[in-house]
């Protein structure tokens, strides 16, 4: 028997189509299924790298769906730089369908009216013609017909998905498309000629060979939201839009994972009931998957077995299908079955907010109180650690007009963690914990860089772009699902993830305690902790006993000490270019902090100092930050952000007794 999961909300109109009936666990349309084996990718380099290696093995087929795809990025690239147009995307598709391999790729067709983005899913369109490639956009104007406000553009296809011959998938929360690209370093600058033979016009760049470093981000590929807004005019895309000798980058760091076995075809049904539902010509079909080699040229021996669950957040508008919130489902199970430790990457954290006009309806962050409540009382070792970006990814500035979206969604994350009676922090000292032992059980922060542009320093975020969660090393959620109502309702944002459970187990720690942990979930955990320590050149022996610790994830108090240093060496070295920060609780704050001459100006031999003694990219969260002036914005009241409707769920979340194989 199974114990099945209901929603109390169904969206999509009364006359909707009746859809397969589930009694798998999350209430997905897919079972978790066993003999598979995954592999995870941190950061945009080596990603890219094994979908490019995927799509140049594809013999019959390639599905992409993407929230936005960039024809002109490099998907390869070497450390001197790009050095030929051979791994550019646009160039690896169209070989491919020269050759008979049929190309089926799904885009959100963005809004500009509407939502106010540019993505190019046009020009994507028009630069990959070929009659093997079939380029979809959605939502359009139909969709708008039959389904209202869903229908306009205002929700998004938010997916990240490429399935090669129905064989071996790639799933998580990174887009084919310029900004993505990066390596486990998050280099600031790139200030290097092109290659002539990466130049679209090879003759133009000629008096540059010979260089030692060519560009490794061309065009609009290197780009800093922040300073130059958002990108436009992508129909121009091997144009710079900011300049880089001035101006540095921003890094972006991600997660992704790939996978064989029998969940591939799960993403691939998916793909082929949202390719359907929009109503081209052409329909797929699920069962020709018999069709497919399924040989092991996809077989990887640094994978591990795992078993996975394909996850998803669907709904009659987005893919023709029933109403699925199976992402969220599983989140909360995983939370509520932690035993010891929840280690959380995402790119907003907006959730559990109740309220007559403004409301946030999923139960994540409530979920994760209850469960650090429960330590509380039963004196558990037990510890949350979220990482997510110091700032949204929004143009504009915190006190001028541009900025309303940078100011409206800084105020819901902090209004979850922090601020208000409804508050992570405020759950728990209502559940009986005192403020100063809050930070034994939970502890946020965020990524910043530094680096030396023309010969002066600069710093800058790396944006944390991941939606990832990995709970007591044995079992990962991976993929496009930010921890908010966009992407967790079902009726909003498509979305799609997996759940990675290890069964193969290894000896590690946790607290010192001896504990069983899963190969994919501690590897992956680990390297992101080198990564984000600076540790990842640093050779794992006796003598590193940082290194060391890292192996054991209940290690966060040396963390936290890691990044309160970091922190406050970046204070004293940038001061005012240092936003957000604690330093400022208002804007005569921001203003009056902005107008200090930093150490970096006034003195850099020891500012060079100061920067030496940083470790990693880690640094606390900003709690206190414009803590008086952030306020919700009008868009809140059509649900943009949050949900103004105020839709409840009814979840049962319990593990089903038999599995489907």
């Amino acid at each position: 028997s199974y114990d099945v999961i209901t929603m109390a909300y169904r969206s999509g109109p009364a006359n909707a189509p009746v859809h397969e009936s589930t009694k798998n666990r999350f209430d997905s349309f897919a079972p978790p299924r066993n003999g598979c084996r995954a592999k995870w990718f941190v950061d945009g380099q080596d990603f890219m790298s094994a979908v490019a290696d995927a799509i140049k093995a594809a013999s019959n087929e390639i599905f992409i769906a993407g929230w936005q795809i960039s024809p002109h990025i490099y998907m390869k690239r070497a450390d001197t730089g790009v050095g030929s147009l051979n791994s550019r995307l646009d160039q690896m598709l169209l070989r491919k369908a020269d050759q008979g391999i049929r190309v089926y790729i799904l885009l959100y067709w963005e809004s500009e009216v509407v939502a106010g983005m540019e993505l190019g899913s046009a020009f994507a369109q028009s630069t990959l013609k070929h009659k093997n490639i079939k380029v979809l956009r959605h939502p359009d104007l139909s969709t708008m017909v039959q389904h209202g406000l869903r229908g306009t553009g205002w929700w998004t296809h938010h997916e990240k998905v490429v399935v090669v011959d129905r064989s071996i998938a790639f799933v998580g929360g990174i887009d084919l498309c310029f900004g993505r690209w990066d390596t486990h370093k998050h280099e600031l600058t790139d200030n290097y000629p092109v290659h002539p033979s990466a130049a679209e016009n090879r003759q133009s760049d000629r008096t540059k060979e010979g260089a030692k470093m060519y560009a490794r981000w061309i065009g609009k590929d290197y780009g800093n939201t922040f300073v130059g807004g958002s990108r436009t005019r992508l129909d121009l895309p091997m144009v710079d839009y900011i300049d880089r000798s001035l101006v540095p980058r921003m890094p972006w760091h991600d997660v992704a994972c790939s996978f064989t076995g029998p969940p591939v075809h799960d993403i691939a049904k998916h793909f082929i009931q949202r390719y359907n539902s929009v109503g081209d010509e052409h329909q797929l079909h699920v069962d020709d998957a018999g069709n497919f080699d399924t040989s092991d040229k996809f077989f990887d021996s640094i994978a591990h077995n795992v078993r996975v669950q394909v996850l998803r957040s669907v709904d009659n508008w987005s893919a023709g299908q029933r109403h699925e919130a199976s992402i969220h489902n599983a989140y909360l199970h995983a939370i509520e079955k932690a035993e010891h430790f929840i280690y959380i990457e995402n790119q907003f954290f907006i959730s559990s907010l109740p309220g007559i006009f403004f409301k946030v309806t999923n139960k994540i962050m409530s979920a994760l109180a209850g469960r650090i409540i429960r330590a509380n009382k039963n004196n558990e070792d037990f510890h949350v650690m979220i990482v997510m970006p110091l700032k949204p990814e929004f143009p504009g500035d915190w006190d001028t007009d541009d900025g309303k979206d940078l100011r409206t969604v800084s105020y819901w994350n902090y209004v979850t963690l922090y601020s208000g009676e409804d508050s992570l922090y405020s759950l728990l000292r209502k559940g009986g914990i005192p403020q100063e032992n809050i930070s034994r059980y939970i502890s946020v922060y965020g990524l910043r860089t530094h680096a030396t542009l023309n010969g002066r320093l600069v710093t800058e975020i790396v944006y944390v772009h991941s939606k990832l969660m990995i709970v007591d090393d044995r079992r990962a959620i991976i993929g496009s699902a930010n921890i908010n109502d966009r992407s967790m309702h079902g009726g909003r944002d498509s979305e799609v993830a997996v759940m990675l459970e290890d069964t193969d187990m290894v000896h590690g720690k946790m607290n010192g305690q001896a504990y069983e942990v899963g190969k994919f979930s501690h590897s992956l955990r680990c390297h992101l902790m080198r990564e984000h320590l600076g540790l990842l050149d640093t050779e794992v022996n006796e003598a590193s006993s940082l290194s060391m610790k890292v192996e054991d994830p209940l290690f966060h108090s040396d963390v936290w000490e890691i990044a309160r240093k970091n922190t406050l060496a970046y204070d004293r070295v940038f001061h005012g270019k240092i936003v957000p920060t604690n330093n400022v609780w208002n804007l005569k704050d921001l203003k009056d902090w902005r107008s200090n001459v930093s150490l970096a100006e006034i003195d850099p031999n020891r500012a060079q100092e100061e920067l030496s003694k940083i470790h990693g990219r880690l640094v606390m969260y900003p709690v206190l930050f414009l803590k008086d002036v952030l306020t919700p914005s009008y868009l809140d009241i059509l649900g943009m952000y949050v949900d103004s409707r105020g839709h409840t769920w009814n979840l049962n979340f319990d593990e089903p007794q038999t599995f489907a194989a």
